[in-house]
């Protein structure tokens, strides 16, 4: 199963391009419909894992119901996480669907008619009633939390904020935190979004740096993703380290950690940051340039170094 979420994951990697590298192009061009762009290539990332993955485990069948339930798992707040997850519940209930003996007369309309149906109803069902509302408690609650932290302390607040990027690398509980720091620019606050500007990028830097610097900790997989991690990260898309994490937990210790480590680095040396983007793409737009490099290097530095204990070696090179 994990080969085909990580295959699924790979063959999604250019709408990360896509849509950093138009988002890169509206903030110096300030134009909206490139923005606009940039936005509808994130929001196609739950539904394209979703009908990806099903597809994957179950056959072509799968596609459409994991595209319209990946879809769904974006406009409840599960994110990409919902894409993967949806894909893979749903392709294992399609393939419980299969088992179900049918004449060669009905073997078309249950592929064509039946199955997608019925998995698409009962497996959305079931993502409507059991994951909505805690999701949507969880993150109201981390809100909630996140508002009632006492901004005079600001390291402890973007050390925090700057973890929360790095759990979930792009998903639900990464957002909250974008948005907290977002939000602080329209009062004219740029320290939380300096901090999260190096956050961002922390993850897929550290880890694509670390294909080269641990190579023998990581498969050929992993390795063949590491240019392509360091890009992204450039670029300040944050789910250039998803395929890392996706093929081992133990990486999300090292994430976690590291970009609340650089975040916490960047308001020390007093980083600030008007424009609501990271990665060093946005270095032209930043005042204190050597205090963001400098805390972007404490992020990554620090990542690589928990990964030099945390992962261990891949037997299959």
């Amino acid at each position: 199963m994990r080969k085909r979420v990580l295959k699924s994951i790979i063959q999604i990697i250019p709408i990360f391009i896509i849509g950093g590298i138009l988002s890169v192009i509206s903030l110096y061009s300030n134009n909206q419909f490139i923005k606009q762009l940039s936005d509808y290539s994130f929001l196609m990332v739950p539904p394209l894992l979703g009908g990806s993955i099903a597809k994957e485990i179950s056959g072509s069948v799968g596609f459409i119901p994991g595209m319209i339930l990946g879809y769904l798992s974006g406009t409840i707040g599960l994110g990409m996480f919902g894409g993967i997850f949806v894909g893979i519940l749903l392709g294992y209930f399609i393939n419980g669907l299969k088992k179900i003996e049918t004449s060669i007369e009905m073997s078309s309309i249950m592929y064509i008619v039946i199955i997608p149906i019925l998995s698409t109803l009962f497996v959305g069902l079931g993502l409507h009633y059991i994951f909505q509302e805690p999701m949507k408690h969880i993150l109201d609650g981390l809100a909630q939390y996140l508002n009632s932290l006492d901004d005079k302390n600001n390291i402890f607040l973007n050390f925090v904020l700057g973890g929360l990027i790095g759990v979930d690398l792009g998903g639900p509980i990464n957002k909250v935190a974008y948005v907290y720091a977002t939000n602080t620019l329209e009062y004219g606050r740029g320290d939380a979004m300096g901090a999260i500007a190096v956050a961002i990028s922390t993850p897929p830097l550290a880890l694509g740096i670390s294909q080269f610097v641990l190579k023998n900790r990581f498969s050929k997989t992993e390795r063949e993703a590491g240019l392509i991690s360091i890009l992204l990260g450039i670029l300040g898309i944050t789910e250039g380290a998803l395929l890392f994490l996706t093929r081992d937990i133990a990486v999300l210790p090292t994430t976690v950690i590291g970009a609340a480590i650089g975040a916490a680095a960047a308001t020390v040396l007093k980083v600030e940051s008007m424009v609501p983007h990271g990665g060093m793409i946005i270095l032209p737009l930043i005042d204190n340039k050597i205090g963001f490099l400098s805390a972007l290097f404490i992020g990554v530095a620090s990542t690589i170094f928990m990964l030099y204990f945390l992962k261990k070696g891949e037997k299959n090179g």
